[in-house]
């Protein structure tokens, strides 16, 4: 079995409502179905990224209207195809208490197994106080959080002269993302809270050793600003083994790297497909070129995947 669990479909006539241009093979069922099935892939995650960074960047849009119309479009795609597809809900991460109800229902009453989210929320990464309420509901409810880039991101500014967003930018802002979360104590706050990051986490692993080097030393740099905060009880690395990252790098060492300091358990099959138009069995051959024993291999294509968002195995 093989599950990818970073796949996307929009509904037309939501994405038409709050101005949201995209490629016609988002918004195409059938093509995605049958493009799933010439891959190999069984089952696909569900989710409407940017959808809310729209909602709320244009403040005439009502953003709890927004996210109930996406549940129930995901609900009723899932129960047509429901051995094809799983569903995420957009969530909005300095949720009034209006929306936190809304997130009850997709889970409670839909089904739905988690929410899509972006790294920053109105100017401000997510590890700010004000999304704790969210947070701490997405723990209650057993709810995925999956972290996707939105179009922009930190110093996309400086990427243009060589189109280096999509490749550079947002895979470094997922990675400051990581520490953020780590480092504002969330992770500890929040031990049962189920993270999963796209683009494998961006440079978050090649740089865990540096950055737990840099937080035990913390106290014994004399000449400027300490190395890394004080406020984990138990270190930088034992909150990392906690997040979950998907493999969409197209790079086997990479994915190597990060279920070596991740832990397998923590790897999961994702492909950003359609909006990446990559052959998804490509992506399953990269996994596959990481050489780990065949048990690993069917972990992170599926078994991973099961866990976290209470699948059918």
């Amino acid at each position: 079995m093989i599950i990818d669990s970073h796949s996307h479909l929009q509904d037309k006539k939501l994405c038409e409502s709050v101005g949201l241009n995209l490629p016609p093979n988002m918004l195409n069922v059938e093509g995605l179905v049958e493009e799933q099935a010439a891959s190999g892939i069984d089952l696909s995650v569900i989710s409407g990224p940017r959808l809310m960074d729209i909602a709320v960047d244009q403040q005439n849009k009502d953003p709890v209207e927004i996210a109930q119309r996406y549940h129930d479009f995901v609900t009723n795609l899932v129960s047509n195809h429901s051995s094809t597809f799983a569903g995420l809900g957009v969530g909005y991460p300095f949720a009034d208490d209006a929306m936190l109800r809304e997130m009850e229902r997709a889970v409670r009453d839909l089904g739905l197994k988690g929410f899509v989210i972006s790294p920053t929320c109105a100017g401000e990464f997510i590890d700010s106080p004000k999304a704790l309420p969210f947070f701490e509901l997405c723990q209650e409810l057993d709810a995925v959080v999956f972290v996707h880039n939105r179009d922009s991101c930190l110093a996309c500014e400086h990427m243009q002269d060589y189109r280096l967003t999509e490749l550079v930018g947002r895979p470094n802002e997922m990675g400051l993302l990581a520490a953020r979360l780590i480092f504002s104590g969330l992770m500890e706050k929040l031990p049962n809270l189920k993270i999963l990051l796209g683009r494998l986490g961006g440079s978050i692993t090649l740089y865990a050793g540096r950055i737990q080097q840099g937080w035990e030393m913390r106290h014994k740099r004399k000449d400027g600003p300490a190395w890394g905060p004080d406020n984990l009880t138990n270190g930088f690395m034992e909150s990392l083994k906690k997040i979950h990252v998907d493999t969409q790098t197209y790079h086997a060492p990479a994915i190597t790297c990060a279920v070596e300091t991740l832990g397998i358990e923590r790897v999961l099959f994702g492909t950003d497909y359609p909006p990446v138009p990559r052959d998804r069995a490509l992506s399953i051959e990269d996994v596959r070129l990481t050489n780990l024993p065949s048990d690993q291999i069917d972990l992170i294509l599926s078994g991973n995947a099961v866990r976290l968002f209470g699948l059918s195995g």
